[in-house]
């Protein structure tokens, strides 16, 4: 289609006009990037001459060696956790925790924000076996294992739950949550209860961690220990006793350690300080990228105006020499700030960019023309790329038109498909398996 034609001085007013916006833009770009030069470079500054990040790191390794050399101590006996009697311990700490009841005391327990209840044995707390999937063996073994853990430990408890299904709504971690919450397992300032719930219609079961022990049993562990092999094909089985004592005595052997609290306080520190440094040198290289990626781009916008500069003189140098209106427009279309023009760029932000508009330029001036995306050309049949090479003769044939592309190959395979996303969900503090 033809373009329509204009004069010569109107022609000439849209050129000079387009070359002044070019020019405007690149300053203000330019203005822009030296702002995030000076921003970025006064952060960096401030993060090699500001003490916060050094106080912070050297005050956790303070702690860290404070907490090692405690565990040390307590390892070689020098400190001693609890110097009285079990007995004594037992009384001061759970004073109704005797000897394994022989008789249930059983009352109902509704479940916050659900419809579920448990049914929880005053006499034994630490197992509520709503499913009737456990022994009184399995049973007595959970009441002994938290006398244990409240001679060694600051109230940390064990609990295992079986319920026959799951509430409308809930799935097991959310359960799992609600439960430990809502009974509050373990100690209230350590967080160092662990609660084992069992689905059996949904044959699912979940270890929810207090926060205390989480250093001690991250979710990758806790995901070991209740989705081991073994553990799995003893509840296939319906053998759940030797699936839960299996769960239980690795648990327990983590929470019953001398130096649980401590190493879990150390494994906490340690994540922490990690995460400090972590972020302290993310920060540095993203300010450090900023810095050079303006620095760079600054520079070669200051070449491309030096450039579009050069480009204006030579254009009025051109355009000099003749005063006729028919003259002025054969020149001005011969001219490179007419093929920027033509081109219709808007930010020159380096010399070869603006060297390739004008090669956009002067194969938009063929009245067949039509602009493609990515900056190619196509004139009748044949593909130019943006900066005037030929990318096929036979553009209606080629891939390159969209019109020859296809979802599907006749059956013979993938086609163009690229498959689709899946979403995930996860928690923290603990791990779900099932069987």
């Amino acid at each position: 289609m033809q373009k329509q034609r204009i004069s010569g001085k109107r022609l000439q007013q849209e050129i000079v006009g387009n070359y002044r916006k070019l020019r405007k833009r690149n300053r203000y770009l330019t203005l822009i990037l030296v702002i995030i030069i000076v921003v970025s470079g006064f952060g960096l500054s401030t993060l090699f001459t500001n003490n916060e990040y050094g106080n912070k790191k050297e005050a956790y390794d303070q702690q860290l060696t404070n907490l090692k050399q405690e565990r040390a101590d307590i390892l070689s006996g020098k400190k001693v956790a609890d110097k009285q009697s079990f007995k004594t311990t037992l009384n001061n700490n759970l004073a109704n925790l005797k000897e394994y009841p022989k008789q249930a005391n059983r009352y109902q327990v509704a479940i916050d924000g659900t419809d579920g209840q448990l049914t929880i044995n005053r006499n034994n707390i630490f197992v509520s076996d709503n499913a009737n999937m456990l022994s009184q063996t399995t049973e007595q073994k959970i009441y002994q294992l938290n006398k244990q853990l409240a001679a060694s430990t600051n109230g940390a408890q064990l609990e295992v739950i079986t319920v026959p299904k799951l509430p409308r709504g809930e799935d097991i971690e959310s359960y799992a949550n609600t439960i430990f919450n809502q009974l509050g397992i373990g100690n209230k300032t350590e967080n160092n209860g662990v609660l084992y719930l069992i689905a059996l219609d949904e044959r699912e079961f979940r270890l929810e961690v207090g926060y205390g022990l989480e250093g001690l049993l991250p979710d990758g562990k806790a995901d070991d220990i209740i989705n081991n092999d073994d553990v799995v094909e003893a509840f296939k089985d319906e053998a759940y006793d030797k699936g839960v004592n299996q769960v239980l005595d690795e648990v327990f052997a983590i929470m019953n350690t001398k130096t649980a609290l401590v190493d879990s306080q150390i494994k906490q520190l340690e994540s922490q300080r990690t995460q400090l440094i972590s972020v302290h040198w993310m920060e540095t290289v993203v300010l450090i990228l900023l810095v050079l990626i303006s620095l760079l781009l600054v520079i070669n916008l200051l070449r491309a105006s030096i450039f579009l500069k050069t480009t204006y003189k030579n254009y009025q140098a051109t355009m000099s020499a003749t005063t006729k209106d028919d003259e002025l427009e054969q020149l001005s279309k011969q001219t490179e700030l007419y093929n920027i023009l033509l081109s219709g760029l808007l930010i020159g932000l380096s010399v070869g960019g603006i060297n390739r508009a004008i090669t956009q330029g002067k194969l938009l001036q063929n009245p067949y023309a039509k602009k493609q995306r990515f900056g190619r050309i196509l004139i009748g049949d044949t593909l130019y790329a943006g900066n005037g090479d030929i990318l096929t003769t036979a553009y209606l044939a080629s891939n390159y038109n969209s019109r020859n592309w296809s979802n599907n190959d006749n059956g013979s395979g993938g086609g163009s498909s690229w498959g689709s996303f899946g979403g995930g969900s996860s928690g923290g503090g603990g791990a779900s398996g099932g069987w």
